[in-house]
């Protein structure tokens, strides 16, 4: 037997298994893109009300700021920096005010269709999509969840002087309800800041169904 002929069962096998590597890469990608779908789990127009909690660490693991969001939808939140004034938005207008309960002084509000602006972007992250994994079944913290990373980031926004963003996620999808309830996010990178940042967020979901967010009265 030659040496060819000795190598060649080695290298059938080394193909096969290239083979077998690249078509599970290219089902997870698959999988990952179909999160961000309309009505997927990373739509968050999709997201049943629910309040969230968001830890931002530094480089060291110092927790630096906490955020804490009510949202009833996406057009229709309650937000700000934990200890600060919170920011009432609903469609289009903006009010400001100390706490969640107001009171709530109008301020200048946001400009064109929210919902598509929210739609082009998720559109965006789904187009550009690199670095995937798909970890399956995960434990954390006692619970179960589906869990998948990836990277990705806008398209540069020319209306706004070509403006981009992205990180480096890793979220844990509840599998019975497929509602996201953990996200984490790093790596970050933007227009403004291109060199990724050792910031990392760490955003808690909890639903409620019964939230609503309604306009000052």
């Amino acid at each position: 037997m030659n040496r060819v002929s000795k190598l060649f069962p080695l290298l059938a096998t080394s193909i096969v298994i290239s083979a077998a590597d690249r078509a599970t890469a290219s089902d997870c990608l698959a999988e990952v893109r179909a999160l961000w779908d309309e009505g997927a789990p990373l739509d968050a127009f999709q997201r049943p009300p629910h309040e969230n909690t968001n830890t931002v660490r530094d480089a060291n693991g110092t927790v630096t700021e906490i955020y804490d969001s009510i949202i009833e939808t996406p057009l229709r939140t309650i937000a700000g920096i934990r200890g600060t004034h919170m920011t009432l938005a609903i469609d289009n207008d903006v009010w400001t005010g100390p706490g969640v309960n107001g009171p709530w002084t109008p301020q200048q509000g946001f400009t064109g269709d929210r919902r598509a602006q929210y739609n082009a972007d998720r559109l965006q992250r789904q187009a550009n999509l690199t670095d995937v994994a798909c970890h399956g079944t995960v434990d954390v913290e006692g619970a179960s969840y589906l869990s998948y990373s990836f990277t990705t980031k806008s398209n540069p926004d020319e209306e706004m002087g070509g403006l981009w963003y992205g990180s480096s996620d890793t979220v844990y999808i509840d599998p019975g309800t497929r509602q996201v309830m953990i996200w984490e996010m790093g790596n970050f990178v933007s227009s403004w800041a291109p060199a990724p940042t050792g910031e990392h967020h760490r955003v808690v979901f909890t639903y409620d169904p019964s939230i609503k967010i309604l306009r000052p009265g």
